[in-house]
């Protein structure tokens, strides 16, 4: 199934930790909701079966291989796909994923595997209609991990860890990626994020 196939949308928010993902895919939620459009807002790892053992490796990492994490992440997406995505796509909702294919792909091509093998793996998912890729300097996003979240950083957060996803997510080149600077204030992130899906919205009004 492509997006195109069905009536809804699919954007997703990917980019390291810290960069403010989560609060802007609220933001624009609530900014679509305020025109009358039908949201979906999820995330990955979701809450299922799969998403919640993936969880359990924030502090635990060292427990499986590479590959096995890898494939927690394959099962927990074809599982979202088929009871969450995919339904509100065929009833025409706008989709709102925080984190998707390109995340598993810069994390777990950061951990070892091969970007292109990772990519073929999830040929069973549809690719999103825009994927909003916001880049800030890993330092940055720890720093607003510690200070702002007052978190400690998990096993996926470590910095040498994130310049290699970073790296991986600066290679990317595909049509629906559109980058965004995360290292303005919210508001001036928001309004960037604004800028790049008014097009496809625009487009979705006119279907």
């Amino acid at each position: 199934m492509s997006t195109t196939d069905g009536p809804g949308r699919l954007i997703v928010f990917e980019g390291i930790d810290g960069t403010g993902k989560t609060t802007q895919l609220r933001l624009l939620a609530k900014a679509l909701a305020k025109r009358g459009h039908c949201v979906v807002t999820t995330r990955e790892p979701t809450d299922g079966q799969f998403g919640r053992r993936i969880r359990d490796l924030y502090k635990n990492r060292e427990s499986i291989s590479p590959r096995q994490e890898l494939e927690l992440f394959l099962d927990d997406r074809r599982e979202h796909i088929r009871e969450m995505i995919r339904p509100a796509m065929e009833n025409g909702e706008i989709v709102l994923c925080d984190r998707y294919i390109l995340s598993t792909v810069a994390y777990q091509g950061a951990a070892g595997l091969d970007v292109q093998e990772i990519f073929s793996s999830n040929s069973f998912a549809p690719p999103p209609d825009l994927a909003l890729l916001f880049q800030a300097p890993p330092r940055t996003g720890i720093a607003r991990i510690i200070d702002q979240r007052r978190e400690a950083l998990n096993d996926f957060e470590q910095e040498d860890y994130l310049v290699r996803v970073a790296d991986i997510f600066a290679s990317l080149e595909l049509p629906y990626i559109q980058r965004i600077d995360a290292t303005g204030n919210i508001e001036t992130v928001h309004m960037a994020v604004m800028n790049a899906v008014d097009p496809l919205i625009r487009q979705y009004q006119s279907r």
